[in-house]
Formats: structure tokens, C-alpha cells, sequence
């Protein structure tokens, strides 16, 4: 078996860690790139990283300017626009979910939530949980389809989850809700868990557009 990389390969893992850099903040909106910095920093040569770029202007996380390449930036409304599609896809995803999860299921969600509540736990640990949560309830659903459009979405507002999680002084508020929401699984209330899974990105939501809207 050869061990040699694949041209492929090289581009698809180039297109991944850049992805994952926007999309968990440590690239940030409106932060310029630079493709020969970019390409130093992975060891490859422009090529993979230009056409790792093109891949992410196709789905809106950066965009080519006449002598730059800048993370896109989501004004206020953006961001509100893109809470009301994750609250009709999650809605829909945790109908779904509530007919067929497991009481296995069920306590894979409470280990999370007992992590994400040791208070000296390290934010970007917590963002990550904080995901994990939500997705491994909905990935209940038994619906590739719905959840990698549930994935993609979230990924557009995860930037501003660091805007989240500097602007509150903790996470109990969250940390509740969570309890709330896994309280209402257990009870399998749709009715209930849609208003409580609506009030949380509601919350989520409000928090971030406020912190926004702030002049800096």
C-alpha cells in the first residue's frame, strides 16, 4: 500500500481545518486571509488552500475582494434570520427525535449536561458540549438529510457563540434550559419541548444581537 497523499486528500484537509478555524471563531469575521500565510502555516503550497477558499465562498464563510480574502461578517439581521431557520429545522428535528429516542439515548444527553456543569470547565470545552448536546438529540431523528442541514446552518452563527460566551457572566442561565429541555425529552412532550427548544434560541439569539448591536 503506498503511503503517498493524494493531491485530493491534501485539498479535502486543508478545506476542513480552514473551515473549522472560521467556523469556531479563531479566524473571526471580517479578519482578512492571507493565502501564502495560510499555506505556510499548513505546510502545502497555494493551490490547496485556493481551492479550499473557493469551496468556502461557495457556502458563504468568506469572499474574495480585489487584492483580499475576508471572513464574512453577519450583520445583526443576518444573524436573527439565521436563528428563525435553525428554529424551524431543530423544531422539526426534535419531533423526530422525541419518537425514537432511547433511554440509552437519554443518558449519553445527561453525562454531557453533568460535564458542561463543572464550573471550571474551559469555554471553548463548553461550546463544544454545548453542541454535542443539541446534536446528539437530534441525531435521534434517524435523518442524515436533516441533520447536515442542521449542522451547516449552525455553523454559520458558531463564530458568534465567542461573542455568547463573553458577553454572559456564566452559563446557569443556559445550563437551566438545558435541564429544562432534557426534563421535557424524558416527559416526550412535543408541544412543550417545541415552545422550550424556541424560548433557548430565542435566548441564544437575543444575547448575541444585542452584543452586536453594541458601538464598539
Amino acid at each position: 500500500m503506498s503511503d503517498l497523499i493524494e493531491v485530493s486528500s491534501v485539498n479535502d484537509e486543508v478545506y476542513e481545518r480552514l473551515r473549522q478555524r472560521i467556523t469556531l471563531g479563531a479566524i473571526p469575521p471580517g479578519k482578512k486571509i492571507s493565502i501564502r500565510t495560510l499555506a505556510a502555516s499548513f505546510g502545502v503550497s497555494t493551490m490547496p488552500v485556493r481551492e479550499a477558499l473557493r469551496k468556502l465562498q461557495a457556502e458563504g464563510f468568506i469572499r474574495f475582494e480585489r487584492r483580499s480574502v475576508t471572513v464574512n461578517e453577519l450583520s445583526v439581521e443576518e444573524v436573527k434570520q439565521i436563528f428563525a431557520i435553525r428554529r424551524q429545522l431543530e423544531v422539526l428535528a426534535a419531533g423526530w427525535s422525541l419518537e425514537r429516542i432511547t433511554n440509552d439515548d437519554i443518558g449519553v444527553l445527561e453525562e454531557i449536561l453533568e460535564t458542561m456543569a463543572n464550573p471550571n470547565i474551559d469555554v471553548k470545552e463548553w461550546r463544544k458540549l454545548n453542541k454535542l448536546f443539541h446534536l446528539r438529540f437530534y441525531e435521534c431523528s434517524k435523518s442524515s438529510h436533516l441533520l447536515e442541514l442542521i449542522k451547516n446552518v449552525w455553523d454559520k452563527v458558531e463564530p458568534y457563540m465567542t461573542i455568547y460566551s463573553s458577553t454572559v457572566a456564566d452559563f446557569q442561565e443556559a445550563q437551566v434550559q438545558h435541564r429544562e429541555i432534557l426534563a421535557i425529552i424524558r416527559q416526550r412532550d412535543l408541544p412543550l419541548l417545541v415552545n422550550k427548544i424556541t424560548d433557548h434560541l430565542n435566548y441564544t439569539c437575543d444575547v448575541v444581537s444585542k452584543a452586536l448591536s453594541k458601538p464598539e
